[in-house]
């Protein structure tokens, strides 16, 4: 799977493989730039609208078709190599999907194609381009009758065949790979849903960092960002953690197990009781309460040992989660720390001054 920040950010995608080959790959451009920049020379290449709506700036980046079912749209797509050298580049169409953290993420060329990227029918599957070249190839989109209403998203990549090589150290090769997308965006008309749905949440997390799973799926027909908190309390009703949350894109028809991570005092063995509210679309609000459980076992498996009293330092207040005896212990310290630099000037200041009285 192939991992892409929407609008406005970048992403990167990095391939390891056994052995003393390392192929990166780098992902640009869906719902925002379409451009990727090679670190060295050789061929990289850039994907646009060869025409767009004026009223519609994100159209210049890339393509939104207002269709309906059964519809053939057709366009056109400008592939230039804005690299240094002479290179080749394979096009083609994948569906969208959304990540785990939020955000859209392509799904690879080897993926079944079940939405807009099976829709999608390119000219041109390969071109060879020399350095500040463009060519134009035309695509069509072919909408099969009886989809449902709403928002779709797939894209179309162009992946250089040319792998640019680099050597970090004697034992360590790297392959490096571009790959440029572009977003397609096909709306179709009919009852227009705002639906989001929470269905569980558990405990999760590894190398000493604890985190819950929201389990969240955008069960209707468009793009939704949601935003909110969730709310933690013990069997007592105590209040332990309120962690805000702030999505990213979630397209419509999926569904993610998204990760909030403890931050202060680790969340021991026991029962709790989460409260997610959630705020999307034209106003509308989730409330989801639900009661999970973490084991033992859990948190061995998140701490590798006897779980700690607090977790790593994961943001907001530095003391949030220490012991008493370690903020004394702190503060002793640095009173004491204190104290002794202050002697320090002190005598130092007072044998300055002696020594100037010495001299007159």
């Amino acid at each position: 799977m192939q991992v892409f920040s929407p609008l406005p950010r970048w992403g990167l995608l990095l391939r390891s493989v056994v052995g003393a080959l390392l192929i990166s790959i780098l992902i640009v451009g869906a719902f925002g730039s379409s451009s990727a920049h090679a670190a060295g020379s050789g061929p990289s290449f850039t994907l646009q609208p060869v025409v767009y709506d004026p009223a519609r700036p994100v159209t210049k980046s890339y393509f939104v078709f207002d269709s309906h079912p059964g519809a053939i749209v057709q366009d056109r797509l400008r592939v230039t190599n804005s690299g240094t050298e002479t290179g080749s580049v394979s096009l083609y169409a994948v569906d969208a999907t959304t990540g785990q953290t939020s955000g859209t993420v392509y799904l690879s060329h080897h993926d079944a194609r079940h939405d807009v990227g099976a829709w999608i029918t390119l000219g041109m599957q390969q071109l060879t381009l020399a350095p500040g070249r463009s060519q134009i190839v035309p695509f069509r989109v072919a909408i099969p009758s009886g989809v449902r209403s709403g928002q779709h998203v797939g894209g179309i990549v162009a992946e250089s065949l040319t792998l640019q090589s680099s050597t970090g150290n004697s034992h360590i090769h790297v392959n490096v790979q571009h790959l440029t997308i572009i977003a397609v965006q096909v709306d179709l008309p009919g009852a227009l849903v705002e639906q989001l749905e929470a269905t569980g949440i558990q405990s999760g997390g590894d190398n000493g960092y604890q985190n819950l799973l929201v389990r969240m799926s955008n069960s209707g027909t468009v793009m939704l960002k949601p935003y909110g908190s969730l709310q933690v309390t013990d069997a007592q009703g105590r209040l332990l953690q309120n962690l805000p949350l702030k999505l990213d894109t979630f397209l419509p028809q999926t569904a993610i197990n998204y990760p909030l991570y403890i931050t202060g005092r680790a969340l021991g063995a026991g029962d709790y009781r989460a409260m997610l509210t959630l705020t999307y679309g034209h106003a509308h609000v989730l409330h989801y309460t639900t009661v999970f459980t973490i084991t033992e076992q859990q948190l061995k498996q998140v701490f590798k040992s006897s779980p700690p009293p607090q977790v790593p330092w994961l943001g907001g207040n530095f003391f949030d989660g220490l012991p008493l005896w370690q903020m004394v212990l702190f503060g002793v310290l640095l009173l004491s720390g204190m104290f002794f630099w202050s002697q320090k000037l002190y005598h130092f200041v007072s044998r300055r001054r002696g020594s100037r009285k010495g001299e007159t």
